[in-house]
């Protein structure tokens, strides 16, 4: 049987209640929180520090991957169709700093995109709490909670602020 995960979303029309509220929060640890807003906030970012992106790892990956391609294949292609010029050498490094160094820039940027949609966790299928209002003027939160934290979740958001908030069943 799938387990419900409970979901408890918070509109708020106010940017200071919408504030008092991540600070009530933020006392909670281990709480699993999306917040949404219109606008950045660096209140948030001070609230809930985040670690660095990953997406930096696949950037290098990706350049180093497309450096080893760039200098890989057509030192390859010289060793076994070589076209051999007055007695120089087949293999020299000089001839293929250009291609490798296109190969990094094309290979990071292509990695980098990719790391992107992984951590952001794109393209999102399930999108049913999603409140069309955070992209306009409300901010919001919406909770993950177990079916012991509801009700305390529930009871100090509404006392933060006066709003509506909701109890969302979803299947994960």
């Amino acid at each position: 049987m799938i387990k419900l995960k409970n979901r408890i979303k918070a509109v708020f029309n106010d940017y200071k209640k919408f504030i008092n509220a991540l600070q009530l929060l933020a006392k909670k640890k281990k709480l699993d929180l999306e917040i949404f807003s219109p606008m950045p906030l660096s209140e948030v970012e001070k609230l809930f520090p985040q670690k660095p992106s990953g997406v930096r790892w696949f950037a290098f990956l990706g350049g180093i991957v497309g450096l080893a391609v760039g200098f890989g294949f057509p030192i390859y292609t010289v060793l076994h169709w070589p076209l051999i010029t007055g007695g120089k050498p087949l293999v020299t490094i000089q001839a293929f700093v250009i291609i490798g160094f296109e190969l990094l820039i094309l290979f990071g940027a292509i990695f980098t995109l990719l790391g992107l949609l992984f951590h952001a966790k794109l393209p999102r299928q399930n999108l049913s709490h999603y409140d069309p209002r955070f992209s306009e003027n409300s901010f919001g939160v919406i909770i993950k909670a177990e079916d012991s934290e509801v009700d305390e979740l529930k009871n100090m958001l509404k006392n933060a602020a006066d709003l509506v908030v909701d109890k969302i069943e979803v299947d994960d």
